[in-house]
C-alpha cells in the first residue's frame, strides 16, 4: 500500500471514526447525566469490565493472530475456511466462557470488586448477567473485523460501532428510568447489532455465516497457537482495567466511575486517530513483512511512529493543561456534579502523558505481529503490568484513585522503552537518527501548544469554576484553534514529513 493509499484510507476512516466516536462520547455524557460517580456508576462500570473487556482482549487478539496469516492466503480458495473456522471456534471458546460467567456471577463480581457490598453490589450482578452474552457478540464483531480489513475493506467495520452507539442512544428513552440495568441492556442491545452489521461483507468475500470448518488446516493451528500469547499480550496491556476496579473498590465511593470517565477522555484520541492509522496500517505491515521486504517494513513503522506521534503528542498536552476544563465541558450536568469533575479531572491529569506511550504500542505491537513474533509484545506488556501493579499498590494509600492513574501511566512507558530497545535487535537497520530528530521537532512544537493553551485557556476563563456552557464552548474553541495554529505553524517550520501536504497546499 502506498503512503498516498495510505493517506486516502485513514482519511475515509477518520470521519467514520469520529462519527462513532461522537455517538460514544454522546453515549457517556448520557451516562454520566444518570448516574454521575454514585454506587449505581461503580455498580454499572464494573459489570461492563467484563464483557468489553474480554471480548476486546480475545476477539482483537485473535483477528490480530489471524490477519498476518489470512493475508498470505487471499488467492487460496481455502480461506475461507481458515477464517470461518477461527472464527467459530474462537466464538464457540466465548461462548462456553460466558455460560460459565452466569453461572459463577457471584464469585466474579466478587473477584473483580471485593469491596462491593449490599446495593453496589446487588446492581453489579444484575448487570453483569444482562450484559455477559455481549461478550460473544463483541468478540465475533472484532475477528469480522480483522477479515474485512485484511481485504482493504476498512468501512464496513469502521461502520458497525456508529450503529452499535446508535441503538444504544435509541433505546436509552425507554429503559433510560432504570439507571444502571436499563443502560446493561442497552449495551447488549448495541454490542448485537456490531456483529450483525458486518455479516453482509463478510459474505462478499467468501465467509458465510454458515460454518465453514477445517480443523485439520494446519495455518488454523497456527493461529489458534498463535492467538494465545497474543491474547495474554492484550490481557497485559488491558490488565489496567481489572487491576483499577480491584482496588477502586476498596476507596470511596465513585472512585471506579471518576477513573473510568477520565479513561475514556484519554482514549479519545486514540480511537479517533491512531486505531484508523493502526487499522491501515497493519495490514500493510504484514504485507510486508510476509514479502520479507524489511526495508519497507522499517519504512512503514517509522511511519506509523510519526503520525501517531503527531497528534498523540498535542492531545496529551490539551488533557493535561486543560483537564478540569475538558472534563466540565463534557460531563458536568444532571447528576455529574463539580465534585465529580474534580475527581475525573484529577485522574484525567495523571493518565494524561500516556496517551503517547499507549499510542507507541499499538504500532509497534502490530510490527512485531507482522513478524509473527506474538511472544516479545507478550514479554514486555507484562513487564509493564507487573510495574502497574506494583506502583498501585504502593500509591493507592497516599494517593487514592490518582494513584491508580499514575501507575498505569508508568506502566505504559515501560512497556514503550521496551519496545523500542527490541525494536533495534529485530528491524537492523532502523533509521533511529531520523526519527528521534522527527520527535525532537514535534516535542517542540507541542511544548508551544501547550504554552499557548494555557495562556489562552487563562484568559478565555476556562480555569474559572463558575462558567456557562456557551462561555466553556468559546473559550476551549479560542484555546485550542490558537494552541493548533501555532502547532502546524512551526511544524510547517520544522519540516516535519508528513506535514509536506499542508506544505505544498500553504505555499501555493
Amino acid at each position: 500500500m502506498s503512503r498516498q493509499n495510505l493517506f486516502r484510507a485513514s482519511s475515509i476512516l477518520l470521519v467514520l471514526f469520529v462519527a462513532s466516536r461522537v455517538l460514544g462520547f454522546v453515549r457517556e455524557q448520557v451516562i454520566a447525566a444518570l448516574l454521575g460517580t454514585s454506587l449505581q456508576a461503580d455498580a454499572f462500570v464494573v459489570a461492563a469490565t467484563i464483557p468489553f473487556t474480554l471480548s476486546f482482549i480475545i476477539g482483537v487478539s485473535a483477528g490480530n493472530a489471524l490477519l498476518p496469516v489470512y493475508t498470505g492466503r487471499l488467492q487460496d480458495d481455502g480461506r475461507s475456511y481458515l477464517a470461518s473456522t477461527v472464527m467459530y471456534v474462537t466464538g464457540a471458546m466465548i461462548a462456553l466462557l460466558t455460560l460459565l460467567g452466569l453461572f459463577f456471577t457471584p464469585q466474579v463480581v466478587d473477584f473483580l470488586a471485593p469491596g462491593f457490598t449490599g446495593e453496589a453490589r446487588r446492581v453489579a450482578l444484575l448487570c453483569t448477567q444482562i450484559m455477559l452474552p455481549s461478550t460473544v457478540f463483541l468478540t465475533m464483531g472484532f475477528m469480522a473485523k480483522a477479515v474485512l480489513n485484511a481485504h482493504r475493506e476498512f468501512n464496513v467495520p469502521a461502520l458497525a460501532p456508529v450503529w452499535q452507539n446508535f441503538v444504544f442512544l435509541i433505546l436509552i428513552v425507554p429503559l433510560g428510568k432504570y439507571l444502571g440495568p436499563g443502560l446493561a441492556w442497552c449495551t447488549l442491545a448495541g454490542a448485537l447489532v456490531f456483529y450483525l452489521y458486518n455479516l453482509p461483507a463478510l459474505g462478499r468475500f467468501g465467509v458465510p455465516v454458515r460454518p465453514l470448518l477445517n480443523i485439520r488446516d494446519p495455518e488454523v493451528r497456527r493461529v489458534l497457537l498463535m492467538a494465545v500469547p497474543v491474547v495474554l499480550t492484550t490481557l497485559a496491556g488491558r490488565g489496567f482495567v481489572f487491576v483499577d476496579r480491584w482496588f477502586g473498590s476498596h476507596l470511596v465511593e465513585g472512585s471506579i466511575a471518576a477513573l473510568n470517565f477520565a479513561n475514556r477522555v484519554r482514549e479519545l484520541p486514540y480511537g479517533l486517530f491512531v486505531a484508523v492509522v493502526s487499522s491501515v496500517l497493519f495490514p500493510a505491515l504484514a504485507a510486508a513483512a510476509g514479502r520479507r521486504d524489511m526495508e519497507l517494513l522499517r519504512e512503514r513503522t517509522a511511519m506509523g511512529l510519526r503520525l501517531v506521534a503527531l497528534v498523540t503528542y498535542p492531545c496529551a498536552a490539551l488533557l493535561l493543561v486543560l483537564a478540569a476544563p475538558v472534563v466540565r465541558l463534557l460531563f458536568e450536568r444532571g447528576a455529574f456534579d463539580a465534585a465529580a469533575t474534580a475527581a475525573t479531572a484529577t485522574a484525567l491529569g495523571f493518565y494524561a502523558l500516556s496517551v503517547a506511550a499507549m499510542s507507541a504500542n499499538s504500532v509497534l505491537t502490530y510490527t512485531f505481529l507482522s513478524l509473527r513474533d506474538a511472544l516479545l509484545p507478550l514479554g514486555v506488556g507484562v513487564a509493564g503490568l507487573a510495574v502497574n501493579i506494583v506502583l498501585d499498590y504502593l500509591l493507592v494509600a497516599p494517593m487514592g484513585h490518582a494513584g491508580l492513574a499514575l501507575g498505569n501511566t508508568v506502566g505504559f512507558f515501560v512497556t514503550a522503552i521496551l519496545f523500542l530497545a527490541f525494536l533495534t535487535r529485530r528491524l537492523r537497520g532502523f533509521d533511529w537518527r531520523r526519527l528521534l530528530v522527527d520527535q525532537f521537532k514535534i516535542i517542540t512544537a507541542t511544548l508551544a501548544f501547550a504554552a499557548v493553551l494555557r495562556l489562552v485557556g487563562g484568559y478565555a476563563g476556562l480555569y474559572a469554576g463558575a462558567i456557562s456552557l456557551a462561555g466553556q464552548l468559546w473559550g476551549m474553541t479560542l484555546a485550542v484553534g490558537a494552541a493548533v495554529s501555532v502547532y502546524l505553524l512551526l511544524l510547517l517550520v520544522l519540516n516535519v514529513e508528513e506535514i509536506a501536504p499542508l506544505r505544498q497546499r500553504f505555499i501555493k
